[in-house]
């Protein structure tokens, strides 16, 4: 009787029968070999990003003749309407979500004005925006920003920006301009571009060097109210809210903030006049 020839094994088939003697079945073999080829997919992926950032963020790279626009503030304080304003100018391509800003390096537009809003953990990174990269910083009264909601996070908190996120992004704000003194940033109350967005656009090509396709007024999107200022001034929830809220360590940065950009602190917080 002929032997029956012995076909090789795989190394698939080595490593299963490997893994079925040190008690481990198939399913959970292909398991860790599906996850170590996705973790390792992952990794090559970053790699090849922090790559090509790496590349394209080169001073003589065709990327630094872009005019590059950073949109950042606290969360509910206009960055999402600047944005808006930002739609409204010629050879300007808005990235539609948020974003750190190495994402400019690695959009491939036709554009000469790139612009990326800021995403939720800008404020960890503000400091070290690159030179090349101009900034629209968005402020607003820190009240109206404390009582202010978010479809987002309603469902988990009443309003959207807590007192302590609040100090992390103006501590944020304070450390790029220590650390770089002598950037020249574009500040826009959010006030201010609700009751005239077409001087703020004229303010934002001023800076820039952009030319509007026509005023935001007329956009064609929906109208800009100023219903969502000053709450606080009308409705005692959100005052005794607040009160719960605006602790010492809260109130001193907030005096400072206010002073710089022209905001009143009520009485009632027990800030000093």
């Amino acid at each position: 009787m002929k032997n029956k020839a012995v076909r090789p094994t795989s190394r698939k088939q080595n490593a299963g029968m490997w893994f079925g003697a040190m008690g481990v079945g198939m399913p959970k073999f292909e398991t860790a070999v599906g996850f170590l080829m996705a973790r390792s997919s992952r990794e090559f992926d970053r790699l090849v990003t922090a790559v090509k950032i790496r590349w394209r963020s080169r001073p003589n790279a065709p990327t630094a003749r872009t005019n590059k626009i950073f949109i950042a503030g606290c969360a509910r304080s206009g960055t999402t309407l600047t944005q808006r304003v930002m739609k409204s100018f010629e050879d300007t391509f808005v990235w539609p979500s948020e974003a750190r800003h190495t994402k400019f390096y690695l959009l491939d537009r036709q554009e000469n004005n790139l612009v990326v809003k800021r995403d939720s953990r800008a404020f960890a990174h503000l400091a070290k925006l690159p030179a090349d990269i101009g900034l629209v910083y968005c402020v607003r009264h820190p009240l109206d920003v404390l009582t202010s909601v978010h479809p987002q996070t309603m469902k988990k908190r009443r309003f959207h920006t807590t007192a302590d996120r609040w100090i992390e992004e103006y501590d944020a704000l304070l450390r790029l301009r220590k650390a770089q003194p002598a950037r020249d940033i574009l500040y826009l109350r959010y006030q201010d571009t609700i009751a005239d967005p077409d001087a703020v656009q004229q303010r934002i090509a001023n800076r820039f060097g952009l030319r509007p396709k026509v005023p935001v007024s007329s956009d064609g999107e929906r109208p800009i109210h100023s219903r969502s200022l000053r709450k606080w001034e009308r409705n005692e929830d959100y005052r005794a809210y607040l009160q719960g809220q605006l602790s010492p360590a809260v109130l001193g940065p907030m005096q400072a903030f206010c002073r710089e950009f022209g905001y009143d602190m009520p009485a009632w917080t027990g800030a000093a006049g």
